[in-house]
C-alpha cells in the first residue's frame, strides 16, 4: 500500500469511529524463537502436546492469524521490523547488534555496537514507541530488547536487557526464573500506570536455549518429544495468564490491545546456512504465532488464513492508538514510509491472499563454502527461494515448494516448474523496486530471465 494511501485511510478511519473515553493500552507479548505449532491453538504434529491454555484463551477471544511470519527469522533485525514497520534493508539491522564481542556467527555484527539508535548506519527513530510516548503514553520495556543494552530514550520504564542473559537469575533451580521475575515487573508496570494510557513491550527470551525450565514445569513433559522446549513455553503461558489476569482485575482487559508473537522460529532438522536452527526462510523458521485481541475493534473471534508480515505491528498499533506517523507541513515529504498496512485494515478486506509475503534472510553459515543474501515469496501455495552468494558472483539455483502439497519443504521444484519461478520472481520484482530492495530486484530478474540453473 502507497504510504499517503494508507495514512489518508488511517486518518479517515480514525476520525469516523466513536472515540472511547481514553486510547487503549497496548500490550505487546513477545517470545523467542517460538515455533507456532508449540501454541496449543495452532495445529501441531501428533506426539506433541502443547499446554497454553491462556494464549488458547486470548485466540478464541481474538483473532488467530494462521500464516504470519517474520520479516527475518534473526532477533535483532525481526524487532526492529516490528518497531519501525520496514523491512530489514531498509532501517539496516541486517544482524544482530551486541555492545562486546560476542562470536564469529555471520549473522552478528562483528564491531561492537552500543546503541544502534545513534549509529547513521540504522534507521530507527521513526517508530511507533517514539509516537506512543510523544502521545502521552507511559512506556515500559521489561526483558529481552536485542536493540541494545539500555533505554535508548523511548521507554519511562526500562527494565531490559540486550540478549545472552540466563534464564535463571543465579544459580539455576536454587534462584529465580528470570520470567517470573520478568511478569512480576510487567504488572507493577500495569498497577503503576492504570489510571493512564501505557505501552508495555514484555518480551521473553525463553524459549530460547539454553532450556532449563523450572522442575515443577519440566516434570509435566517428561518423557515427551522436545519435553524442556514444551515446558519453556507452558511455564510462559502460565506468566502470560499472569498479565491477563492483572488486566482482568483492574477492569482494563477490554481496553487493552494484546499482541502476542514471537521474532521467529525454529528447526529440528538439518537445515542449509544454518547453526543454531535460525536464520532460514523455511515455515518451521519464518512462519510466527501471531494472536490479536482488542473488542473494540475486533469484536469477533476468527481465524484469519492469508498471509502477513510482523512489519505489521507497528501500523497497527498506531491505528488502534489514533496516532499517525505523519511529520512536517503537507507534501514536506518527511513522513516516514512503512512497508505494512494495520492489520485492522488487512482484516477489513478478502481473506484471499491477494498479495504475498516477502521474507529477507542471511546465514550463519554458508552453503557450499559461500555465504550469500536470501529473498523469499511466498504465496497461498508456493514459496520460492532465491541466494545471492558471495563466493561466485553468477547465482545458483534457487528452491520452490508446493506448501499445500509438500509442507515440510522437501521436495525442490525449481529445474521442473521454469515458468512458475518467472511468475513469482515477477511478483518479487515489483515488491522490490517499489521498496528499493536492489536484492530483491537483482535476484528475481536473474530468475526471470532464466540465468539461474
Amino acid at each position: 500500500m502507497h504510504r499517503r494511501t494508507f495514512l489518508s485511510a488511517l486518518a479517515a478511519a480514525t476520525a469516523a469511529r466513536p472515540q472511547s473515553r481514553r486510547p487503549p493500552n497496548v500490550l505487546l507479548l513477545l517470545y523467542d524463537k517460538c515455533r507456532t505449532d508449540f501454541i496449543g491453538c495452532y495445529p501441531h504434529a501428533p506426539g506433541e502436546t502443547p499446554q497454553t491454555p491462556h494464549l488458547d484463551e486470548l485466540a478464541a477471544t481474538g483473532v488467530r492469524f494462521d500464516h504470519a511470519y517474520t520479516p527475518q527469522a534473526l532477533c535483532g533485525p525481526a524487532r526492529a521490523s516490528m518497531l519501525t514497520g520496514l523491512y530489514p534493508h531498509a532501517h539496516g539491522v541486517r544482524r544482530n547488534v551486541y555492545p562486546a564481542p560476542a562470536g564469529k556467527l555471520n549473522t552478528n555484527f562483528q564491531e561492537v555496537i552500543v546503541d544502534p539508535f545513534r549509529d547513521p548506519r540504522f534507521r530507527l527513530w521513526d517508530n511507533f514507541v517514539y509516537q506512543l510516548n510523544n502521545a502521552g503514553y507511559a512506556t515500559g520495556c521489561v526483558g529481552k530488547w536485542h536493540l541494545g543494552p539500555a533505554n535508548p530514550g523511548l521507554f519511562d520504564t526500562f527494565k531490559g536487557f540486550n540478549s545472552l542473559l540466563r534464564h535463571w537469575v543465579g544459580e539455576p533451580h536454587r534462584s529465580a526464573y528470570r520470567p517470573d521475575v520478568e511478569t512480576d515487573e510487567g504488572i507493577r508496570f500495569i498497577e503503576a500506570n492504570a489510571g493512564r494510557p501505557w505501552f508495555l513491550y514484555q518480551s521473553y527470551y525463553a524459549p530460547h536455549e539454553p532450556l532449563d525450565p523450572p522442575k515443577d514445569w519440566a516434570a509435566r513433559f517428561a518423557g515427551k518429544p522436545h519435553a524442556d522446549y514444551h515446558a519453556t513455553v507452558a511455564n510462559l503461558d502460565w506468566n502470560a495468564g499472569r498479565l491477563f489476569d492483572t488486566l482482568r482485575k483492574r477492569n482494563l482487559l477490554d481496553d487493552t490491545l494484546i499482541i502476542f508473537t514471537a521474532d521467529h522460529g525454529r528447526t529440528w532438522i538439518e537445515r542449509p546456512g544454518s547453526a543454531e536452527h535460525i536464520a532460514m526462510s523455511y515455515e518451521e523458521v519464518a512462519r510466527v504465532p501471531l494472536i490479536v485481541r482488542y473488542p473494540a475493534r475486533l469484536p469477533k473471534p476468527r481465524v484469519w488464513n492469508s498471509g502477513v508480515n510482523l512489519a505489521a505491528v507497528a501500523p497497527t498499533i498506531l491505528d488502534a492508538c489514533g496516532i499517525s506517523l505523519a511529520q512536517g507541513q503537507t507534501g514536506s515529504g518527511l513522513t516516514p514510509t512503512i512497508h505494512a498496512a494495520s492489520l485492522f485494515d488487512t482484516l477489513s478486506g478478502s481473506d484471499d491472499w491477494r498479495d504475498p509475503v516477502i521474507l529477507q534472510n542471511i546465514p550463519q553459515k554458508g552453503i557450499d563454502g559461500s555465504l550469500y543474501d536470501e529473498r523469499a515469496i511466498r504465496t497461498a501455495r508456493h514459496k520460492l527461494i532465491l541466494r545471492k552468494f558471495d563466493v561466485r558472483p553468477e547465482m545458483r539455483p534457487g528452491e520452490l515448494y508446493d506448501i499445500q502439497a509438500d509442507p515440510g519443504e522437501a521436495m525442490n521444484l525449481y529445474a521442473k516448474e521454469p515458468k512458475l519461478v518467472a511468475q513469482l520472481a515477477g511478483q518479487l520484482e515489483g515488491w522490490g523496486t517499489r521498496t528499493r530492495d536492489d536484492v530483491a530486484v537483482e535476484l528475481a530478474r536473474f530468475a526471470r530471465s532464466g540465468a539461474i540453473g
